[in-house]
């Protein structure tokens, strides 16, 4: 086991500037046109420094069922960069350093063989692969491996480099230590961690920003940095399941509302896998019906006051240059206003348009705005005295002379400030209780409470009221009831699907520039597909193989560099030969490959297992030895993350939710779905064996309602 040692006392300062740029990293020339499972050690050995391991715990001995192999389980290199050209007020103006942690992860040894993000992404059918890379960054503060590791019998701080309690002269046991080691990796306040099987297929489980305990990186730097880095490497797809927060908020929900994709999408990640059998195009369908749910609706019925929403609605109808007309412009809006909230500046003036007070810019002239401005402070004076006239109250007032309404609305925002002709000033104030802007006639030496431009809100209360149109508009579980019933409902369904939908996938092995540049003469590269003889009924081909060939090889060494590659990639394929090139049969073994297929193509190859060993049949599958079967209402056929049971009787897997029983419901002891309780119901009626048209495996597909109803109940028993 290799883990990270930090020395107690601060080490010699390091000189950044001969190191790689993190914002930056890696440039244009990076130079790795194979696949991943070369591209990555090529990587290490170009970038990383091995970290040296602590001496001899029996921790790095292997295991006695291990399927193999001496040395440690775990191996790590290290990484250092610089951010950027420096950070003020850090180390005398020498740039912030960051180090990202690369571990190898010997897989037949290891604590967790199979993953279980590959089981809920659609993946769950690949082979194992014999290596993890895990890519960390981890966050100084709060990392627990910066702390070292605590004596089990006294609780003693005990050094990475000596393993033995100077305290109570204990060593640590085997156990101990890997526990500690592999709690490393599932360490939550890591700043990165991505994993990587050596197939090219990875998922990106943790990135942490400010907000998460960053010091120098924003999530922006850190995803952009992790994108860049997937695409020199050459991994070919990851995953990430969003479960993102922002101030509270499911962030996948707003983010989906105000962009049209969660915001792993700034960076090509696209739907991958829905919860409960959804799909690409409902997933965009959803994304499209609640974002354009109209603003209007909610001030189509009379009566006054004005409610809550109505009122914040109409405090961002104020501040927005362009109304907002639909939820979409709402939440952008506010977004917005909590964007610009910590420092406000003045934006300059495009040319031919008009600046006027507060910083807004219209696009009439000034004779086109003073009648206009004329009216407004008319309507002030008739209220007169000390009282405060809101936007909504003033717009409605001056609607009537004033047009169009984008006139007057660029009035409202830019008469603040304006001096009247008897020395009064127009000034405005933010109500927070009301959620309203109002206005009011002031003398010019009398300007304390109030402002000469038009006030904004603080960043809380955007956070508050970002929290509260959340809350209003967007969350069913709060989702404020309006008409019409059917709209509603809609919105509804489309907000619990965009929360169902978690798994993103970026399919860098889609791009164009993906596969290394042509060129005839240097190299041929194939994606291989592997058709396997004498397969087993359940099998599941692998995803083919990328294989980089130099210029001249043969068919012969494509045979030969493909067993090998899937002999080291694939555990299950230790014993696997390739035996024939399919569609060139003809072809002999000398046969230039790129007479074949030129400098890209696909080939089709056929082989076998040379012998059997049992040992290796539990890493057929990334998804376990467990064949369960999924078969619910929804249409889902495969485990997808979310909460199921098994029906006691036929053993068949289902959502929870979709036999009626709420997320926050307990399981029931015993449960028996509704295709066995009619089954029961036709027997104890006279019946013989099962009921027509009934499958003999008991599935229970398009049986269970959606919905908890009186029939539903009665399927659970107990």
């Amino acid at each position: 086991m290799v883990v990270n040692e930090r020395p107690l006392k601060r080490a010699k300062r390091r000189v950044t500037a001969d190191l790689c740029d993190f914002l930056t990293f890696p440039d244009d020339g990076a130079g790795l046109d194979g696949p991943f499972r070369a591209n990555i050690r090529a990587f290490l050995a170009r970038h990383g420094r091995p970290s040296a391991p602590p001496p001899s715990p029996p921790a790095i001995l292997p295991h006695p069922s291990a399927a193999g192999g001496d040395g440690p389980r775990l191996l790590t290199w290290r990484v250092a960069f610089r951010v950027g050209g420096g950070c003020a007020g850090y180390c005398d103006g020498q740039a912030a350093e960051v180090e990202l942690d690369v571990v190898e992860e010997d897989v037949p040894r290891s604590k967790s063989i199979y993953c279980d993000q590959c089981r809920v992404v659609g993946w769950s059918g690949h082979p194992v692969c014999g290596k993890r890379y895990h890519f960390i960054i981890r966050n100084d503060k709060n990392s627990m491996s910066r702390s070292g590791i605590t004596c089990t019998r006294c609780g003693a701080l005990l050094s990475l480099s000596n393993l033995r309690c100077y305290s109570c002269n204990s060593e640590m046991t085997d156990d101990t230590f890997e526990d500690w080691a592999y709690l490393q990796l599932e360490d939550s306040t890591h700043l990165l961690h991505g994993i990587v099987h050596a197939n090219g297929f990875g998922h990106l489980l943790r990135v942490n920003g400010r907000e998460g305990g960053s010091k120098y990186l924003t999530g922006c730097d850190i995803m952009s940095f992790w994108d860049r880095l997937c695409q020199m490497l050459r991994v070919r797809k990851v995953s990430v399941m969003d479960i993102s927060k922002k101030h509270g908020m499911d962030y996948r929900l707003l983010h989906a509302v105000t962009a049209g994709q969660p915001w792993y999408g700034n960076w090509g990640y696209k739907f991958g896998a829905g919860s409960f059998a959804l799909t690409a195009e409902s997933y965009n369908k959803a994304v499209d019906t609640l974002s354009k749910v109209p603003l209007s609706i909610f001030f189509s019925r009379g009566g006054y006051p004005p409610t809550p929403l109505q009122n914040t609605i109409g405090l961002y109808r104020s501040l927005s240059n362009q109304q907002p007309v639909t939820v979409r412009d709402l939440f952008r809006c506010v977004l917005h206003q909590l964007h610009e909230a910590p420092e406000r500046a003045k934006p300059e003036s495009p040319a031919g348009k008009t600046p006027v007070a507060g910083g807004v810019v219209c696009a009439w002239t000034r004779d086109g705005l003073q009648p206009a401005e004329e009216v407004i402070v008319k309507v002030l004076r008739a209220v007169g005295g000390s009282r405060w006239v809101t936007w909504r109250a003033l717009r409605g007032a001056a609607c009537y002379a004033i047009e169009p309404p984008e006139l007057l609305d660029c009035c409202l925002r830019g008469v603040v400030g304006k001096t009247v002709g008897d020395g009064m000033v127009v000034t405005a104030r933010y109500n927070a209780e009301t959620k309203a802007i109002e206005y009011r006639l002031e003398a010019a030496d009398n300007q304390q409470s109030s402002a000469q431009c038009l006030p904004r809100p603080s960043a809380g209360h955007l956070i508050h009221d970002l929290k509260f149109l959340y809350d209003a508009l967007l969350n069913p579980a709060t989702m404020q009831p309006y008409k019409p019933i059917a709209l509603r409902e809609s919105a509804l369904s489309s907000a619990t699907k965009l929360l169902d939908c978690k798994q993103f996938i970026r399919h860098y092995d889609e791009s164009v520039s993906y596969l290394p540049p042509p060129n005839p003469s240097a190299t041929t590269a194939l994606w291989c597909h592997v058709k396997l003889v004498d397969h087993p009924e359940d099998y599941t081909a692998p995803p083919p193989e990328l294989l980089v060939l130099p210029a001249g090889a043969t068919i012969a060494d494509l045979k030969f560099q493909l067993t090998k590659t899937f002999q080291e990639t694939y555990l299950i394929f230790q014993r696997f030969q390739v035996e024939q090139l399919l569609d060139h049969e003809e072809s002999s073994d000398v046969t230039p490959v790129q007479a074949l297929f030129g400098s890209y193509g696909v080939a089709r190859v056929r082989g076998r297992f040379l012998g059997i060993d049992q040992s290796l049949g539990q890493f057929r599958k990334e998804r376990g030895v467990d064949n369960w079967i999924v078969d619910c209402a929804c249409g889902a056929k495969d485990d997808d993350g979310e909460r199921m049971m098994a029906c006691d009787a036929c053993g068949v897997w289902q959502h929870t939710r979709c036999a009626g029983i709420d997320d926050f419901e307990e399981v029931p002891a015993k449960f028996v779905c509704k295709k066995c309780v009619g089954i029961r119901k036709y027997r104890s009626r006279g019946g013989v064996g099962r009921p027509k048209n009934d499958r003999p495996n008991g599935r229970c597909k398009d049986e269970i309602g959606p919905s908890l109803t009186s029939v539903g109940r009665l399927t659970t028993v107990g």
